[in-house]
Order: C-alpha cells, then sequence, then structure tokens
C-alpha cells in the first residue's frame, strides 16, 4: 500500500521566513509542500514551484479561501508580515489576520500548526515599551494556544536576521556598517547598547530557520506548547564588527549610542519596532525572547535533527555562526 507523504502549508510562502521553510521542506521527499500567496504568478511563487512546492492562491482576509487552502494539511507554519500594508487596507489588525488564519486552520482539521510569535515586550519590560509587531504575535500565539483544537501547536521566535546585513539600503540606519566607510575610514556599525551581558542573538533565515522549523515538524509533539528561540548565534555588538574585520580585513567598529531612545527612525514608521526592541532589550537586561534568556542549544538540536533525516554530511549539520555567515557572504557584495 502507498502511503502518502503529510502535506505542510506554508503561509507567507515567498516571504523571508515562509520561503526559508517551505524550501527547506522541499528538499525532504517524506514531506509533500503547499505554499500560499496572493500572487501565484510571481517570480518567487514561481521559484518555489520549480523546487516542488504546490503554490496555491489565497487571502487570509477571507477565511473560506484559508480554508479551501489548507484542506488536506497534516501541518501548518504562519508567519505573518507585520509591514503588510494591505492589513490596515483591509480594515484588518494584524491580530485580525491571525486570528482568522488561526480559526481557518482549525476548520480545515490542521492537526500540527507552528506559528511565528514574538517577545511579551509589556511583560518582558514591565509595562514601560511596547513592541507593536511583536506585541500582536504574542497575542496571536495566545489565542492559537487557547483554541484547544489543534493535537500540537508550537512557536517560533526568530532573531535579529544576518540577512540585514547583505542589504545596502539598510546600512546608513546603523551607521553605514557593512558597506558605507564613515569620515575616518572605517565601516562603523552604530546603534543602541544590547543590555544585560551584551549577548544579541542572530539567525541567518536563509541557511538555518528552514532546517529549525523543520526539526519542529520531524517530532511536533515534543514541541507542543514550546517556544523554540530562532537563534544561529549569540555575540556581541563588538564581535559583530570584529569577526566582520577578521574575514574581510576592512576596518571597522562599534559605537553605541547613549540611550536607545537616540535611535534615530529616519521617519519610517516600520523602525519604531526596532527602536523599541533596543528599549525591551536594555529594560529587561538583556532578554529578547520572553522569560528565559537567549539560548541557541535547541536551535542547534533541531538543525542537527533534520540533516540527519535529510541524510546530509556533518559540515550541513551546523548552525551558522556569524563568521561563518561574513565568510560565505560578503565575497557577493
Amino acid at each position: 500500500m502507498t502511503v502518502t507523504a503529510p502535506l505542510i502549508t506554508v503561509f507567507g510562502a515567498t516571504g523571508n521566513q515562509g520561503g526559508a521553510v517551505a524550501r527547506s521542506l522541499a528538499k525532504n521527499p517524506s514531506f509533500r509542500v503547499r505554499g500560499l500567496t496572493r500572487n501565484p504568478n510571481s517570480s518567487a511563487s514561481q521559484a518555489l514551484g520549480s523546487q516542488g512546492v504546490e503554490v496555491h492562491k489565497a487571502d487570509a482576509f477571507d477565511k473560506d479561501s484559508m480554508v479551501s487552502a489548507f484542506a488536506g494539511s497534516w501541518g501548518v507554519f504562519v508567519n505573518i508580515n507585520s509591514d503588510d500594508k494591505s492589513i490596515k487596507e483591509n480594515g484588518f489588525t494584524e491580530f485580525d489576520m491571525g486570528k482568522n488564519i488561526v480559526d481557518a486552520a482549525v476548520e480545515a482539521g490542521v492537526r500540527h500548526f507552528i506559528f511565528s510569535s514574538g517577545p511579551n515586550s509589556l511583560e518582558i519590560t514591565g509595562g514601560k515599551v511596547k513592541m507593536d509587531a511583536a506585541q500582536a504575535k504574542y497575542e496571536i500565539e495566545q489565542y492559537a494556544r487557547g483554541i484547544d483544537r489543534f493535537e500540537t501547536v508550537s512557536f517560533i521566535c526568530v532573531a535579529w536576521f544576518l540577512e540585514n546585513f547583505a542589504i545596502k539600503e539598510i546600512a546608513p540606519i546603523f551607521g553605514g556598517f557593512p558597506h558605507m566607510q564613515d569620515s575616518d575610514g572605517y565601516l562603523t556599525f552604530v546603534a543602541p547598547k544590547w543590555g544585560g551581558k551584551e549577548d544579541v542573538p542572530f539567525l541567518s533565515i536563509s541557511e538555518d530557520l528552514g532546517d529549525i522549523v523543520q526539526g519542529m515538524f520531524l517530532d511536533p509533539e515534543r514541541w507542543n506548547g514550546k517556544v523554540v528561540h530562532g537563534c544561529s548565534d549569540i555575540c556581541s555588538m563588538d564581535d559583530v564588527v570584529s569577526q566582520f574585520e577578521q574575514v574581510t580585513g576592512r576596518k571597522s567598529r562599534f559605537q553605541s549610542l547613549g540611550s536607545w531612545q537616540d535611535f534615530n527612525t529616519h521617519g519610517v514608521a516600520e523602525l519604531e519596532d526596532t527602536k523599541a526592541m533596543f528599549g525591551m532589550t536594555q529594560e529587561s537586561g538583556g532578554r529578547y525572547f520572553g522569560p528565559e534568556a537567549s539560548e541557541k542549544q535547541t536551535a542547534s538540536e533541531l538543525k542537527r535533527n533534520t540533516a540527519l533525516a535529510m541524510g546530509l554530511p556533518k559540515n550541513q549539520q551546523e548552525l551558522m555562526t556569524v563568521e561563518s555567515w561574513f565568510r560565505k557572504h560578503t565575497p557577493s557584495w
């Protein structure tokens, strides 16, 4: 008798997080993968299709559309783009969208639900700082926990994207590092201090996130109710520039701002949450993921389990370090 591989549906499959998860799962013949998008004809959608992902059109604002999109799914991964302007344009909040997605997954009979959540900034800081997007994701997490209709429901909270360093348009926000020299000839990383021991969690979305989430799907019962720290490496800002300088030979340095409130958002609304992030970590003594401090042991285990399940060699079983990420990616800049 032929056994059909379980179907995992990825909401936001053409985004950074969803795309990484879909690509990782598509490499494992033990799963079938469906990617949801508003535009199946986009180049990103077509690229997923070429990798074996079943691309399906879906509208998160239409519950019936989502129920149909989730039909037959054993598992679902959901990440909501908080900066998606269509949320407000359709008269929704991020929580409204999340609730719609969760309710549709329940109605479709999804067994295993993984959601990309965020830290409870208000609780962590005693009400002093609110990260709007993270808080909305945390509230969706609580709603999904309270449904009690999934066999398992688990969550991942992602760290600072290493991929941000590759985007030249972002560099001026942080002093020009690692693309633009300052007047002294340095690539200067300007940002508020993190707080606590200055242990900043970093994540390679393209290299690690998909494998971490796949690892959760490989043993969903074990991760039921848990929040996994999506983290590739942990180091200080000083360590980041030091490792970049070591890899590239380019003079680099870190300059801390006097206060998180000095972080210049340049009038970009989406950067308000970045500013609030520094406020949250400073007010919490360096905590980002919630009650616990940052840790990468869980992510490392999940990455390794995924690699072993796909028979990958030892050099593909480990998480990226900041140094190894710079070593791999900076030659293309």
